[in-house]
């Protein structure tokens, strides 16, 4: 290994990694209804239902060890948490791939939730290897890798699935294991040393997370901020495929196509403009350009009318592709070296809490407003999604106020460890 790492290798393997979580979660989505009628033989309608448990299962194991594995990372480094993660995530794959009941299906989605809980620790080793000034760049790529997961994802799952409904499985738990073999012998640890503590259950829990986090007051404000921003974009995942079949008619391939362009947006925004946009007007200004473009995206899916109208509001979102790189830049540089793994923990904490919650809160919203009973509004969840980005807003704007009373801190991960990596 060499004494002198390059910052690109170790943003490469990482993007990697975030990539291939969430293809494993986009290749699902095209493939679910025939993966469960093959497993158990269910239609359509009572598989919705069991694939929003499987979510809902999947959510919660990524609640309760996302921060058990950036507190992990914190003491042990991230090297071992991340290549350990890779390996249990192959073996989600692969029960996938031969689960031959429900229950099977259920176990994968636990595995998968457990292992799949490495953003955290993805985020924790980008601010281990970069300076306050760069972050928000190198956020950008590591979401434009969950963009074009995303754009992967369902196109993977559709075009393998149609030979067999257990094949994308089978070659995403191939590729997962040669990249866990790629960082084996070629990711070297990133956290310093001097820059580990101790781990500790009281930290290493949602809650404990935030609490801990809570002695960094700004940050707090701008994590709940984030959270009501996570709990309107769940919309998107909860009720997607259900609402562009009620407006516009669309088949499971467009479907997916709709999906793929839209994380191609988002990967292009995240990728190719956030630096130099960030770099001009400042975190902060991105943060309220992202959540101002987001609300009109929403109230446009609020009222569409064709799919015409849809694909408008696709393109004018992924604009908003500016809000999770300029966030995290405003919560890594408020918060000290040796607590970024417990950091992005809570936020990871957040977005699993987020996915535990919406999709049954939008889903209810959907049918009550696609039944037979009262006003036909299949677009009701995404205006109540636009609600709560405009009360983020207002909670964002009270955290940036305060951000200039919190001074900086004594960064022990800037600029002498990012030399380190160049």
């Amino acid at each position: 290994m060499s004494d002198n790492p390059s910052k690109q290798r170790i943003l490469l393997f990482i993007c990697a990694i975030i990539f291939f979580d969430a293809v494993g979660f986009g290749l699902l989505m095209p493939i679910m209804p025939v993966l469960l009628e093959d497993v158990a033989n269910l239609s359509l309608s009572d598989g919705a239902t069991i694939a929003g448990f499987l979510l809902t299962t999947f959510a919660v194991m990524q609640f309760v060890f996302a921060p058990i594995l950036g507190g992990l990372s914190d003491r042990y480094g991230r090297r071992p948490v991340l290549l350990i993660a890779l390996l249990g995530f192959a073996i989600d794959s692969f029960i996938m791939a031969w689960a031959p009941t429900l229950t099977w299906l259920f176990i994968a989605r636990i595995i998968s939730g457990i292992f799949g809980a490495t953003y955290a620790t993805c985020y924790a080793a980008i601010a281990d290897i970069s300076a306050p000034d760069e972050r928000a760049k190198l956020f950008g790529f590591a979401g434009a890798a969950l963009g074009l997961g995303f754009i992967f994802g369902p196109a993977i799952g559709g075009l393998l699935g149609e030979y067999w409904v257990r094949l994308p499985f089978i070659v995403a738990g191939g590729l997962i294991l040669l990249v866990c073999l790629w960082g084996v012998f070629f990711f070297p640890e990133t956290l310093k040393t001097e820059n580990r503590r101790a781990f500790s259950w009281a930290r290493a829990n949602p809650l404990g997370s935030l609490i801990s986090i809570g002695r960094f007051p700004s940050v707090l404000i701008i994590l709940g901020a984030l959270f009501l921003i996570q709990l309107g974009n769940h919309s998107y995942s909860s009720i997607w495929s259900f609402y562009v079949s009620a407006v516009a008619n669309w088949t499971p391939f467009f479907i997916g196509l709709s999906i793929s362009i839209y994380g191609f947006g988002v990967a292009g925004v995240q990728g190719g403009l956030t630096g130099p946009a960030i770099a001009r007007f400042g975190e902060v200004k991105a943060v309220y350009f992202a959540l101002g473009v987001g609300i009109v995206s929403f109230l446009i899916l609020g009222f569409a009318q064709s799919g015409l109208h849809i694909y408008v509001a696709i393109v004018i979102g992924a604009f908003a592709g500016f809000l999770s790189p300029a966030l995290q830049a405003l919560m890594t540089q408020r918060t000290p070296a040796d607590s970024q793994g417990e950091l992005q923990g809570a936020i990871s904490s957040l977005y699993s809490l987020a996915a535990i919650i919406s999709p049954a809160v939008m889903a209810i919203i959907f049918t009550a407003n696609t039944d037979e009973v009262g006003l036909y509004l299949p677009g009701a969840p995404f205006l109540l999604a636009a609600g709560l980005a405009i009360l983020a807003i207002i909670v964002f704007a009270i955290g940036a106020s305060r951000l200039n009373d919190q001074p900086l801190p004594i960064d022990q991960s800037s600029e002498t460890l990012a030399e380190k990596f160049d």
